[in-house]
């Protein structure tokens, strides 16, 4: 049993060693780090814990083979769902053949999609569809989850107990680069899933990248809610690869292979074919023509990378503008309970979906 006070005391000394070896050689702070996490942490953390180290440094925990590192499962947030129809017929004994699939973001998990007793995949379900999530480790590439989510999908819609007639899928933060990425391997390895994939709507998604100072701060704010980790302000400066690839809005493993040399892949994969797609922005502020606003954002993601507009080095994602909203006043973590972005998200899934027109909601 690990007493508070010795807990504090070796909180104390690793945040002297890392003080000075972060500066020194992130490699040799990130072991040292692992090594406390491995042995110096209490036996139990809880989920939101957990997905925030794997936020941070989940590469190197797989390479650990950490007992912290976060497996990709895709769960009903109750259990990981089986690949195998007869067990997954047991699991979800009432599935319909509409699927919403809700794509956490950056530092999290499935879970975290229920804040302030809202879901917006359980808010769907009213209107018939079956909401899963899928759970990821989100300090590996982007591309490395996107293309295993690609694979796993695929074999999750093969073993569904009826047939799957529309898929919806949710991306916030993260989570909507993990999607655009399984999309781009879904095409690569020719998988089926992709033609049912009906509407594709993202929550302050980074597409053009988020600013590494912001990232910072989003993983302090992190800190400060897990009590084991709130004195660890030298983790902003150690970064997984998830991290660099969110900073970045990299997709496929030639972007961060690449990286730094000359020339990179042509250009950056487009939305996917045949899909309704659609991306939510929000700002702090209320001025939507003040530019200062609109480069902070929602306080990670500014409004033009979240709505993936063209830069120097990337041409625009085309989003049509009836399928571009920006909200005022809204935070990051608020993009998943807000009610005007809930009622945005319902009105595009149901006005694509046949069988759902005739249950629009007022349009906000």
């Amino acid at each position: 049993m690990i007493s508070r006070n010795n807990l504090s005391q070796k909180f104390q000394v690793l945040m002297d060693e890392l003080s000075s070896k972060v500066s020194e050689n992130r490699e040799v702070a990130k072991e040292k780090l692992g090594d406390f996490i491995e042995h110096g942490l209490p036996p139990v953390q809880s989920d939101a814990v957990i997905a925030t180290l794997n936020g941070i440094l989940g590469d190197y925990l797989v390479q650990r083979d950490s007992r912290l590192k976060q497996e990709m499962a895709i769960r009903d947030q109750r259990q990981t769902l089986s690949l195998e129809t007869d067990i997954l017929s047991q699991q979800l004994s009432d599935c319909s053949e509409r699927i919403v699939l809700c794509v956490h973001g950056w530092c999290m998990n499935d879970v975290q999609w229920k804040r302030k007793d809202h879901d917006h995949g359980r808010s769907l379900a009213k209107y018939g569809y079956t909401p899963i999530y899928l759970r990821y480790n989100t300090g590996l590439h982007i591309s490395t989850n996107g293309e295993a989510f690609a694979l796993m999908l695929e074999r999750l819609i093969s073993a569904w107990p009826c047939q799957v007639k529309e898929l919806v899928i949710i991306g916030h933060s993260m989570g909507g680069l993990v999607t655009r990425s399984a999309c781009y391997y879904a095409q690569q390895h020719e998988l089926d899933w992709l033609s049912t994939l009906r509407t594709f709507i993202t929550l302050g998604t980074p597409h053009n990248g988020a600013p590494l100072a912001q990232l910072a701060c989003w993983i302090d704010g992190r800190l400060a809610d897990a009590p084991y980790l709130k004195t660890l302000n030298k983790l902003s400066e150690i970064r997984s690869s998830g991290t660099k690839d969110l900073s970045q809005g990299f997709v496929r493993h030639g972007d961060w292979e690449r990286a730094g040399q000359a020339p990179h892949l042509p250009g950056r994969p487009l939305l996917p074919e045949g899909v309704v797609c659609c991306a939510i922005a929000s700002c702090l502020g209320q001025n939507l023509k003040d530019e200062n606003n609109l480069k902070l954002g929602d306080g990670l993601v500014p409004v033009s990378s979240a709505l993936g507009e063209s830069t120097a080095d990337q041409r625009a994602l085309n989003y049509l503008d009836d399928n571009k909203w920006v909200g005022v006043g809204i935070n990051h973590l608020d993009l998943l309970t807000h009610p005007q972005v809930t009622g945005k998200v319902e009105q595009w899934v149901l006005s694509n979906s046949p069988d759902t027109r005739d249950e629009l909601p007022p349009s906000s």
